[in-house]
């Protein structure tokens, strides 16, 4: 939980990203997707969050609710997200992890989707953790692969060299609708397919 008093900064900092992202010169390739069938399972990668909240705001009709880590660092993105128009719940694959997937599921059924860092929150980078199979199969829901690559950016030295997109660069977006996981197809499997998708539509610059 963010102290009350760090909102009086945390406020004033919501707003100078927000016209960062707006100096963005953002490019959508947005092949076949339509989201008012039903909700879905939205994946991309951690270091790719900074420009999450502008797409899903502007790609999606659907509302969306994040999954975001437990650790101190994940409470200011809790707050941010809230700032930029998206819920979040907390939770992670070693913490309050079966909670966490009650809560979206919860949150799917009522017709949100679920955004997930399948590399969060602590890594490897890139690599792929079967919790967001899971949610897929409990709510029999698809995927959609969110990918990201900046033209130009900056990296933190954090685990996942959070990337920060140069102020008035290009950002290719692609989403890729991915089938709900069969039967018979292990979690490994999906989890490969998927961590694919994303490397392909994510690594690289734009």
């Amino acid at each position: 939980m963010v102290p009350w008093y760090h909102w009086v900064w945390l406020v004033p900092v919501a707003l100078f990203l927000r016209l960062w992202l707006a100096t963005l010169r953002f490019r959508c390739n947005v092949p076949n997707i339509d989201d008012t069938a039903g909700p879905s399972v939205i994946l991309l990668w951690h270091d790719k969050l900074f420009v999450s909240s502008w797409i899903a705001n502007r790609s999606f009709r659907r509302p969306v609710t994040a999954l975001i880590s437990t650790s101190k660092d994940g409470a200011w993105l809790v707050a941010f997200f809230k700032l930029m128009g998206i819920t979040a719940v907390r939770g992670s694959s070693s913490r309050r992890g079966a909670a966490a997937l009650i809560t979206l599921t919860r949150s799917m059924r009522g017709g949100h989707h679920a955004g997930i860092t399948p590399d969060g929150p602590k890594g490897p980078a890139l690599e792929f953790k079967p919790g967001a199979v899971s949610l897929a199969r409990l709510t029999r829901s698809p995927f959609i692969v969110l990918g990201i690559r900046y033209h130009a950016c900056w990296r933190t030295r954090s685990w996942d060299r959070f990337a920060l997109p140069v102020p008035f660069s290009k950002v290719e977006v692609t989403l890729l609708q991915e089938a709900t996981p069969a039967e018979g197809e292990s979690d490994e499997s999906v989890a490969a397919r998927l961590q694919a998708r994303l490397n392909e539509t994510s690594t690289g610059p734009a």
